[in-house]
C-alpha cells in the first residue's frame, strides 16, 4: 500500500511536468529564477531592479493602479508559460486529450511554480512596503490586491477563449463522452515500472492529476484510441495556442504606436514581464510550426538579423538629435587630430575668448566695479554619474548651498564638469538660475524643484524596449529637417523633458550668448569616445585649448587627449544639436540608453563619461593649468566642489577563497568594480602636482552621498521614495556639514 502512494506521489502530474520542464525546457525555468532572483532582491539589486516590482509607479505615483497593471502583466506571463509549455509537453501526456478542457487541466496542473512567484511576490512586496513607512497595513493589502484582481482578470480572458475554442476528443470527433471513456483496466498486482524514466520515452506515465473542482483523479488508459485521434486533438489547441500568441505579438507592437501618451506608460517591471512574455510567446510560435527544428529556425533567424543589423537596414541606429546624417560624414582621423592639434591660431583665439568670459564673471563677482581690490574664489563643480540618484543629490547639494550663501554660490561658480546623472541635476538647477535671472519672481529653492529632479525615466524607456525596439524600430520622428527613430533614447529625451518642465528642451547654440557673458556658469561634457577612448569635449564655446597636449612636450608622437564636438561636426550643424541629446551623450549607460553614434567616417560611437573621467576633474585641472596665470593674478584661490554619489575612502572588502566560478570572474570583476577608485588615485595625484605649480591656494570640498554598501541607493533611473528620502538627508551628514561651513567661510 505504501508503494501505491509512493507511486502516485512520483507519477503526479504536476511533479511530472515539472521533471519533463527541467529536462527539455531549461529557458522557461531560467525565466522563473530571474524574476524570483529579482523579487527577493537576489540579481540586480545594485541596479534597483527589484524595486521596479516591489514599488513599481505609474503616471509618478505607487498606486493599486499600479500594482494592478504589475499582475495584469504578470497574468500575461503566467499564461505564456502555460502556453509554451503545453505546445512543447502536452503531446507527451496523451490522457489530456481525454479530459474536458485540455488545457485548463494542464493549466491546474501547471501552477505550481506561477503559484510560487505569486506568494513570494505578495510577500515580498509587504515587509518591503512595511519597511519603507509611507503606506498603511491597509493601503499595502489593497495594492496587493490591486495585484490580485490584474492577475486575475489576464486569466479569466485567456481561459474563457481558450474554453471557446479548444476541443478534446470527443468534441473534435463527435462522441459522447460516456461512450468513449472506457474503465480502467485492473492489474493483479502492482509492479514498479521505471520510476526513475531512465528509458527515454516520448510519452510520460502519469497516475494522478488533479481534475475538476481541483479533486485529484486517477488517469484512465488511453491505448484504446487511435493514435491519429490524440494527435488531431494536440494540433487543433495548438494552432489555437499560436493565434493566441501571434494576437498577443501584434498587441504588444501596436501598444508601442501610443508611446507618445502618459497613459500607456507603464510600470518598468511590467515592461519586463512583457519582454519575458514576449519571448516566450515567440518560442510556442516556432515550435508549434517547426517542432524538432524549431531551435535550428530560431538560430537562423538570429544569425540573420545580426547580417542585417550591421547594415542598418531599418535606419534605427541610435543619433544625436538636432546633428545633420544626411551630409558627407566628418573625417576622423590622426590628420584631422593633428590639424586641430597644431591650429595655433584657433587656439590663441579660444583662450582670449575664454579670458573674456573669465573678466565677465570676476565683474559679475565683484559687484559689477573691476575696480575693487577684493579678488573673488574662482569655483569650479566635478560631480559624478550615478543615475537619478546623481542627478537629485548633486542638484539638492547647490541648491541648498546656494540658499545658505544667499545666491553667492551660483555667482563664483564658473565650470561645471563631470559625468552621466551629476550633470543632469547640475543643468536644471543652472537652467532655473537662468530663468530666475531673466524672470526674477522664480523660487528657485522649491521644493518643487526636488521633485522634478527626482521623478521617474526608467518606465518609458523599459517600454520602449519591450516594444519598439525589438520590431525594428517602426515609428519616426521629425526634429526640425531631420528625421530620427523613436527608441529608448527618444523615450529617455522625452521623458526627462516632461519631469523638468521643457525647461532643457534647447540647443547646444542656446547657451552661447548667457555663458559667454557669465551669466550662467559654463558647462563642459566628455563622453567617452568607444574607438579609442578619447574624450569628446562638448560645449556651447570654443574650447580648442583643451584639446592640445602640454607646450613643449618632448615626445615625438603627442597623442592628443581629446577632441572638440563643435569643431569636427562644424558642417554637420553641431550648434543644432538638442541639449538633452548632449546630456543622453554624456549619461549613456550601458543596455538603458543606447550608445550613439555620430556622423563621422569612421563612425565615432560615445558611452558614459565616467568611463574615462567620473568627476570632470581631468577637464577641469587641464583648464586650471591653461589660464593659471590668469588666475594667479585675478582671483584669491580656487575651490573645487566634487559632489560624489559614493564614498572616497571605501571600506577594503573581505577577500574569502573563491569558487571554481568565482576564480575565473573575479579578475574582471575586480577590474571593473574598482575602476573609480583608480581614477580617484590617479586624480588625487593630479592635484597634488597642480598645487604645486600654481602660486593661490586650492580647496577641494567633498560632498559625499550616504551611499553604504549595506544600505545602498540603486544605480538606476528609478528611486524608491525611501531612496529619495534618503538623498536627501545626507546633507545632514557631519563631514558634509562641516564642508558646507568651510564653502559658506571660503565665499565671504
Amino acid at each position: 500500500m505504501q508503494i501505491v502512494w509512493v507511486r502516485r506521489v512520483v507519477f503526479f502530474f504536476p511533479v511530472q511536468l515539472f521533471l519533463v520542464q527541467l529536462k527539455k525546457n531549461h529557458t522557461h525555468l531560467i525565466f522563473w529564477l530571474i524574476l524570483l532572483g529579482i523579487i527577493t532582491q537576489n540579481i540586480a539589486a545594485k541596479y534597483g531592479a527589484p524595486f521596479l516590482f516591489l514599488e513599481p509607479e505609474y503616471l509618478n505615483e505607487v498606486s493599486p493602479l499600479s500594482y494592478f497593471i504589475m499582475g495584469f502583466a504578470s497574468g500575461g506571463f503566467i499564461m505564456a508559460y502555460n502556453i509554451t509549455s503545453y505546445v512543447m509537453n502536452g503531446f507527451r501526456f496523451p490522457f489530456l486529450a481525454t479530459v474536458v478542457n485540455p488545457f485548463g487541466k494542464f493549466c491546474v496542473n501547471n501552477a505550481a511554480i506561477p503559484l510560487l512567484f505569486v506568494i513570494v511576490y505578495c510577500c515580498n512586496c509587504y515587509s518591503f512596503l512595511m519597511a519603507e513607512k509611507i503606506f498603511t497595513t491597509a493601503q499595502i493589502l489593497i495594492m496587493l490586491l490591486g495585484f490580485i484582481g490584474g492577475l486575475l482578470l489576464f486569466v479569466m480572458l485567456s481561459v474563457f477563449y481558450f474554453q471557446r475554442t479548444n476541443k478534446d476528443i470527443y468534441k473534435l470527433h463527435g462522441k459522447s463522452t460516456q461512450e468513449a471513456i472506457a474503465k480502467p483496466r485492473k492489474s493483479k498486482r502492482l509492479v514498479w515500472r521505471n520510476p526513475l524514466l531512465i528509458k527515454e520515452s516520448r510519452d510520460w506515465y502519469v497516475e494522478t492529476y488533479v481534475g475538476s473542482y481541483l479533486k485529484f483523479k486517477m488517469v484512465r488508459p488511453v491505448n484504446h484510441y487511435k493514435r491519429e485521434m490524440i494527435r488531431s486533438v494536440f494540433k487543433q489547441n495548438h494552432r489555437n495556442a499560436a493565434k493566441f500568441g501571434l494576437t498577443a505579438l501584434v498587441s504588444l507592437v501596436l501598444l508601442g504606436l501610443f508611446q507618445e501618451y502618459d497613459l500607456f506608460m507603464i510600470p518598468a517591471g511590467a515592461s519586463v514581464l512583457l519582454l519575458f512574455t514576449m519571448f516566450l510567446m515567440l518560442s510556442s510560435f516556432l515550435y508549434g510550426y517547426f517542432r524538432g527544428w524549431a531551435s535550428v529556425v530560431l538560430i537562423l533567424l538570429f544569425l540573420t538579423l545580426n547580417y542585417f543589423f550591421k547594415t542598418d537596414f531599418t535606419g534605427t541606429r541610435n543619433k544625436a538629435y538636432g546633428l545633420n546624417y544626411n551630409c558627407q560624414p566628418a573625417e576622423y582621423s590622426y590628420n584631422t587630430l593633428s590639424r586641430f592639434a597644431t591650429d595655433e591660431e584657433k587656439h590663441n583665439a579660444d583662450t582670449a575668448h575664454q579670458i573674456s568670459i573669465l573678466q565677465k564673471w570676476k565683474y559679475v563677482n565683484l559687484g559689477y566695479s573691476l575696480q575693487s581690490s577684493t579678488r573673488p574664489k574662482l569655483v569650479f563643480v566635478n560631480t559624478s554619474g550615478g543615475g537619478l540618484r546623481s542627478s537629485l543629490w548633486t542638484f539638492y547639494v547647490l541648491q541648498y548651498a546656494d540658499s545658505l550663501s544667499h545666491g553667492d554660490l551660483l555667482k563664483h561658480i564658473h565650470l561645471i564638469t563631470g559625468s552621466s546623472g551629476g550633470m543632469i541635476g547640475a543643468a536644471y538647477l543652472r537652467e532655473l538660475y537662468w530663468q530666475k535671472q531673466k524672470e526674477g519672481a522664480l523660487n528657485i529653492y522649491s521644493d518643487s524643484y526636488i521633485h522634478n529632479i527626482s521623478k521617474d525615466i526608467l518606465n518609458p524607456v523599459a517600454f520602449s524596449i519591450a516594444t519598439n525596439e525589438l520590431f525594428l524600430g517602426i515609428p519616426k520622428f521629425t526634429d526640425g529637417n531631420y528625421t530620427y527613430p523613436k527608441d529608448r533614447a527618444y523615450s529617455y529625451e522625452k521623458q526627462l523633458n516632461e519631469n523638468t518642465s521643457f525647461l532643457l528642451d534647447k540647443r547646444l547654440a542656446d547657451y552661447i550668448a548667457p555663458e559667454q557673458n557669465a551669466k550662467i556658469p559654463m558647462m563642459i561634457f566628455a563622453p567617452s569616445i568607444a574607438n579609442d577612448g578619447r574624450q569628446l569635449l562638448i560645449s556651447s564655446q570654443p574650447v580648442s585649448f583643451l584639446t592640445r597636449n602640454i607646450i613643449n612636450c618632448n615626445l615625438e608622437i603627442p597623442l592628443t587627449p581629446a577632441v572638440e564636438f563643435t569643431r569636427l561636426f562644424d558642417a554637420q550643424d553641431a550648434m543644432n544639436t538638442k541639449f538633452t541629446s548632449v546630456l543622453r551623450m554624456n549619461a549613456t549607460f550601458p543596455y538603458i540608453s543606447p550608445i550613439v553614434r555620430l556622423p563621422s567616417n569612421p563612425v565615432i560611437e560615445v558611452m558614459d563619461a565616467g568611463m574615462i573621467d567620473n568627476y570632470g576633474l581631468f577637464t577641469t585641472v587641464k583648464y586650471i593649468e591653461v589660464f593659471k596665470k590668469w588666475i594667479e593674478q585675478e582671483t584669491s584661490g580656487i575651490i573645487i566642489l566634487q559632489i560624489r554619489d559614493k564614498h572616497k575612502q571605501r571600506p577594503i572588502e573581505e577577500n574569502p577563497n573563491p569558487t571554481l566560478i568565482q576564480s575565473f570572474t573575479k579578475p574582471m570583476n575586480s577590474f571593473y568594480g574598482n575602476i573609480f577608485s583608480v581614477q580617484d588615485f590617479n586624480q588625487n595625484r593630479m592635484l597634488e602636482m597642480i598645487t604645486d605649480v600654481i602660486d593661490v591656494p586650492i580647496e577641494v570640498l567633498n560632498f559625499e552621498l550616504q551611499n553604504e554598501k549595506s544600505d545602498n541607493i540603486s544605480l538606476s533611473w528609478h528611486l524608491t521614495n525611501r531612496e529619495k528620502e534618503k538623498v536627501l538627508n545626507s546633507i545632514h551628514d557631519a563631514e558634509n556639514k562641516k564642508n558646507l561651513l568651510k564653502l559658506m567661510e571660503l565665499l565671504r
